[in-house]
């Protein structure tokens, strides 16, 4: 359903409600019924038309030229992705270092490998050390192929770690990139297939990075499930680290693809690459690391600089011409030289000086403390999983603190509104206890519900499953406007008015529940979506509230039940309801999606992180940040640390781990 007709639907029932409650007030339930029993039979045919024609369409499958269509959107958005992911990476730079391969008795750099592949597809297992460059390599493979005229697939990059072998492997790969690229989901320009065809027509090359990173009694698992899902020979790549790679493969079971093994960087490598990269000014800082280097290939600091990911850092870390690399020459031993890179790195990369404003290099939204920021990202590597998900945050928060977040919001939003009804009647107090009440009381029951997804305001179809919470915002909706008209007009116009109100709210409810976006899934367009789909609750929240203001302003004779203002035009009494009746359903519906959202219990975990010196509060934009400057890579509406190393350092400095939300219950 487009967005268009569900609100267009939305906007047609309340008209009808309201058009039923006025009849039934002024002409009694017998009219009122008879209409309610034609209209309901009329709406009764129109959505068993519209399911029927539903499920055919369902059974349709995309046409070639949709798949066509999504196969050339998907390659285009796969393009731009990673190449600003390689930008981020300096891949531009992969070019001055020569890391070298073997697999069996060839061997060679990485340029004939990308080069070759590019020109053949196939299986391809890639095997290293940590931080020998297997993510790098898969990514600069995925731009390769995307530079072919006519790629025959369309390489996709995936974290195979979430993978459980027990699923089949396409079935996994279906869904892995529907959630990735959501806006394949549009059947109006690709068709309700798109995905499960682009798989079954062999138009997608899985790229499947971190094998390593999977339970360990799953990986052998699922080097099995990918040799016997992939029985048509199908060309992938799988990266995993040497070691875990050799146990998962003891019995043998991949038999047909090519592995590559990763090979240290040769010492005049890398020192060849660190006097290319390092800036010209002060050069004369390096020469006692180079020597080392060139001239003792067995050191310390030669056997922590014998990996890309080593090599990287110590650019970075040494890139201010006030730093000095030859203090890694003091370090006794190989772990310790590599933990002062990934300390100096998490501190160093926040000091650099933004480049030009001509640059194309990702400059940083604003200028953060190095120090806070390590602590910052300290904390996250220890407290998020190999994921930061910012609706997951929360979960570090005291479920008390929230309760009572909810709590102060909702009083603080309630009372004035039931204080400005019930004091034009002549009855502030009563309005104030109305208010608080009805706002406390609800707020408790939101806040005590579990937290919901990041969500979109999409009108959509009913679903059996989703009906208890429906029901149940509904029945809040009931009780709020309700209460406060039931006490204002009477028993009658209170039951007609919280139906209505519990119709609104139930809708919105629906069509805010977690669905597909239409455009490229990132951390901060779910957090932008959630937000909006918060203050469109608001806006329909509003226009119902204006509506039966109106309505019991002028045709139910507000003048007549202790209005204290001498208003007796109807069209100024129906103005009157019609402002105070859009707060207040602004208000109302607004504060019930807020309650419930990702982005409001977010607001709350931002500003305890904060207030706990745990993170900053802007917490959006330094993560983002983070990601510009490298610290962090972004997969999906995810944030991850740019390599496990880098977090598993970071977690060993941060502060004890915090109480979960179910502890705090205890």
């Amino acid at each position: 359903m487009s967005r268009r007709a569900g609100l267009g639907r939305v906007a047609l029932w309340a008209t009808m409600a309201l058009g039923l409650s006025v009849m039934w007030v002024r002409f009694g339930s017998a009219v009122a019924t008879t209409l309610l029993t034609v209209a309901s039979g009329a709406a009764a045919l129109i959505d068993v038309f519209a399911a029927w024609r539903f499920r055919n369409g369902q059974r349709a499958a995309s046409t070639d030229e949709q798949v066509t269509a999504a196969e050339h959107a998907l390659a285009r958005e796969v393009r731009s992705q990673w190449e600003a992911e390689a930008g981020r990476r300096l891949l531009q730079d992969a070019g001055d270092l020569t890391v070298q391969w073997r697999t069996g008795a060839a061997g060679g750099d990485l340029r004939e490998i990308v080069t070759s592949y590019a020109d053949r597809p196939r299986r391809l297992v890639i095997a290293g050390e940590p931080g020998s460059g297997k993510t790098g390599l898969c990514l600069l493979l995925t731009l390769e192929l995307l530079q072919q005229p006519e790629p025959p697939r369309v390489p996709v990059l995936l974290q195979v770690s979430s993978w459980d072998p027990a699923e089949n492997l396409y079935t996994w790969l279906i869904r892995s990139i529907a959630e990735q690229y959501p806006f394949l989901g549009n059947e109006a320009r690709y068709g309700p297939t798109a995905v499960r065809d682009l798989v079954k027509q062999e138009r997608i090359l899985p790229v499947l990075d971190a094998l390593d990173e999977m339970v360990t009694g799953n990986r052998a698992d699922a080097l099995t499930a990918v040799t016997r899902d992939a029985l048509r020979g199908e060309p992938y790549v799988l990266a995993c680290r040497t070691a875990e790679f050799e146990e998962a493969n003891a019995a043998g079971v991949v038999r047909d693809a090519e592995v590559v093994r990763l090979l240290p960087v040769r010492p005049e490598d890398a020192a060849g690459y660190l006097l290319d990269t390092a800036p010209d000014v002060r050069l004369d800082r390096w020469e006692p690391l180079l020597a080392e280097l060139t001239g003792d290939s067995t050191g310390p600091v030669a056997e922590a600089l014998r990996t890309p990911l080593m090599l990287f850092l110590a650019r970075t870390a040494f890139a201010h011409p006030g730093t000095d690399p030859g203090e890694l020459l003091r370090l006794p031993d190989v772990r310790q030289v590599q933990e002062r890179l990934l300390d100096l790195f998490a501190k160093q990369v926040f000091t650099e000086r933004p480049p030009a404003p001509l640059s194309d290099t990702p400059q940083p939204a604003r200028q953060w403390d190095p120090a806070d920021a390590e602590r910052w990202l300290s904390f996250l590597a220890g407290h998020s999983g190999r994921e930061i998900a910012w609706w997951r945050l929360p979960d570090l928060v005291p479920r008390r603190v929230l309760v009572v977040r909810a709590v102060l919001i909702g009083a603080v939003t309630c009372t004035p509104l039931g204080l400005l009804l019930f004091a034009l009647f002549g009855n502030p107090w009563l309005g104030v206890v109305v208010g608080c009440g009805v706002g406390v009381g609800a707020s408790v029951a939101l806040a005590l519900t579990p937290p919901d997804l990041p969500r979109r305001f999409v009108p959509r179809l009913l679903r059996r499953h989703d009906l208890g919470r429906d029901l149940g915002f509904g029945l809040i909706g009931a009780i709020v406007g309700g209460v406060a008209v039931g006490l204002l007009f009477g028993a009658a116009y209170g039951l007609v008015i919280g139906l209505v109100f519990g119709l609104a709210f139930g809708l919105v409810r629906r069509f805010t529940e977690p669905t597909e976006p239409v455009e490229t899934v990132t951390p901060i367009g779910m957090l932008r979506s959630d937000r909006s789909a918060v203050f469109s609750a608001a806006g329909l929240g509003g226009l119902v509230g204006v509506l039966v203001g109106a309505v019991l302003g002028s045709v139910g004779g507000a003048d007549t039940h202790g209005l204290v203002l001498e208003l007796h035009n109807p069209a100024l009494l129906g103005l009157l309801g019609a402002v105070v009746g859009g707060g207040i359903g602004a208000g109302g519906l607004g504060l019930v999606v807020q309650a419930t959202s990702s982005w409001g219990r977010f607001l709350t975990a931002r500003i305890w992180l904060a207030r706990r010196g745990n993170a900053p509060l802007r917490l959006m934009t330094f993560l983002e940040d983070a990601h510009r400057l490298g610290v962090l890579r972004q997969v999906g509406p995810y944030y991850q640390f740019r390599h496990a190393l880098l977090q598993d350092r970071l977690a060993l400095r941060s502060a004890a781990p915090v109480a979960s939300r179910a502890a705090s219950r205890t």
